[in-house]
């Protein structure tokens, strides 16, 4: 058996078939006690009584009318480097082709937010 291998395929592909759009405007990252009731409810599997005692603790920002739980975000960190999405700290998917990418600016105070699409 027989392998041909092009060892650039990856790289080329990868680059080539991912977008990522952002405006560039920094929103601000949300402790929980700045969430309104609905937003927290939307985040059940998080222990309110323990961030609100200040034992434990969550970040989030708001971006196109929904909150963003930051510790949902997988990092970039050890991706390869041709990855457009190295260029970001973090990523969510929410599809096998889409997502949104954050990156933290301000000194963790804000983050740039953009969609990604392949």
């Amino acid at each position: 058996m027989r392998v041909l291998m092009r060892p650039n395929y990856l790289e080329d592909d990868m680059s080539e078939q991912v977008t990522v759009r952002t405006n560039n405007q920094g929103r601000d990252i949300l402790s929980g006690y700045e969430l309104t009731e609905d937003e927290r409810a939307e985040f059940d599997y998080l222990d309110w009584a323990a961030i609100d005692d200040g034992s434990d603790s969550a970040s989030f920002f708001r971006f196109k009318g929904t909150t963003y739980d930051l510790g949902e975000f997988m990092t970039t960190t050890g991706m390869p480097e041709f990855s457009p999405l190295t260029k970001w700290d973090g990523y969510m998917s929410d599809s096998f082709f889409s997502g949104i990418v954050v990156r933290y600016v301000d000194d963790y105070e804000r983050v740039v937010v953009g969609t990604f699409f392949a």
